[in-house]
């Protein structure tokens, strides 16, 4: 008996390569083909945005360590598609941005505040501050 059950299982291991599927004809479960989206994107904590006359800097965390800034110019809240749109936060959330991009290129920027100008996050640029890219069509940003 113990003969008859170790050939059996020599037989069935010896047989199982042949009834293995073939790596190239089988697809993983998730790829349907057509339904794999061209949109990404990138959600980076606020530490404060600063309103000014024609955009808005805004200072985020950049790899975790160190502090980015980015100008936001407020025409684009006036475009169509906008590229720029606010968002009320949930009340224990830390105020974050998400870059939208779609085939790897700029799409839209969410920012999700509160709208509330007296919540500390908001402040304002000082009077005759240069801000650089007020008239930018793409947003270029380091993460």
């Amino acid at each position: 008996m113990k003969k008859l059950s170790a050939a059996l299982a020599l037989a069935v291991c010896f047989c199982m390569p042949f009834f293995a599927q073939d790596n190239e004809k089988s697809k993983p479960i998730w790829d349907h083909g057509d339904n794999i989206s061209p949109l990404t994107y990138q959600n980076l904590e606020i530490y404060r945005v600063m309103d000014s006359k024609d955009a808005y800097v805004v200072l985020y965390a950049k790899g975790g360590v160190n502090v980015g800034q980015v100008t936001l110019p407020k025409a684009w809240m006036k475009e169509e598609p906008r590229k720029l749109e606010f968002r009320e936060k949930a009340k224990r959330v830390s105020p974050y941005m998400t870059v939208i991009k779609q085939d790897g290129n700029f799409l839209k920027v969410w920012l999700n505040v509160t709208t509330d100008k007296r919540d500390p996050v908001w402040g304002l640029m000082p009077n005759g501050a240069k801000i650089e890219g007020t008239d930018a069509e793409t947003l270029e940003i380091e993460y």
